[in-house]
């Protein structure tokens, strides 16, 4: 629901590998550990998949993001309040722990391995945007 006006307030997701339509999806620091829940990466045990990530708190998820793509959570220190996170590419990120991250794989993996079949489809595949 929206808190000022009378409707309701559509959101848009990364949609994770298993998630379907009309699943209860719960975001925050007390939602349980499942896939498709949104939650801060302080709170993600160490050797979860996850994607979506926040690289600074607030800016609504850029890292792990296209079909098939994971981060997976490595450590936490809670001293310094960070958490390194390994990226798709290999790379290894320091996070904080306060930024959020949905739980699992983006969906669409495999996406690539259809092949084009035709010229044409290669022409807008590569034509610049």
């Amino acid at each position: 629901r929206n808190p000022t006006k009378y409707r309701k307030q559509n959101e848009l997701f990364v949609c994770t590998e298993g998630m379907y339509t009309g699943q209860f999806v719960y975001c925050g620091k007390k939602a349980q550990l499942s896939v498709g829940n949104v939650m801060p990466v302080g709170n993600i045990p160490e050797g979860t998949l996850i994607c979506n990530v926040e690289e600074k708190q607030g800016d609504r998820g850029t890292l792990a993001r296209t079909s098939g793509n994971y981060a997976t959570v490595i450590s936490h220190n809670p001293d310094s309040g960070k958490s390194r996170v390994r990226l798709p590419s290999g790379a290894r990120k320091v996070i904080p722990s306060t930024s959020r991250c949905s739980v699992g794989i983006v969906a669409g993996g495999g996406r690539t391995e259809k092949p084009l079949l035709k010229a044409g489809r290669a022409y807008w595949k590569y034509k610049a945007k």
